[in-house]
């Protein structure tokens, strides 16, 4: 299962890490209040974040479809 490494950090099955500065996750859960919210790192094979009602709730890895 996808972790959440307080503060700004989240960790995929797979083992890769994506960090984000504290407020971009700050406002990614503030903004998922209302909708999901989908975030990317920056990475060559990137995650994805997906936010809703406020928390984390799966991350997208291109990896094989591992969520």
């Amino acid at each position: 299962m996808p972790k959440e490494i307080y503060p700004s950090s989240y960790q995929c099955d797979c083992g890769h890490q994506s960090d984000f500065f504290e407020n971009t996750i700050r406002e990614a859960k503030k903004m998922s209040h209302k909708k999901k919210i989908y975030l990317g790192d920056s990475e060559s094979d990137e995650h994805t974040i997906v936010f809703y009602k406020g928390e984390m709730v799966e991350i997208i890895c291109p990896r094989a479809g591992v969520k």
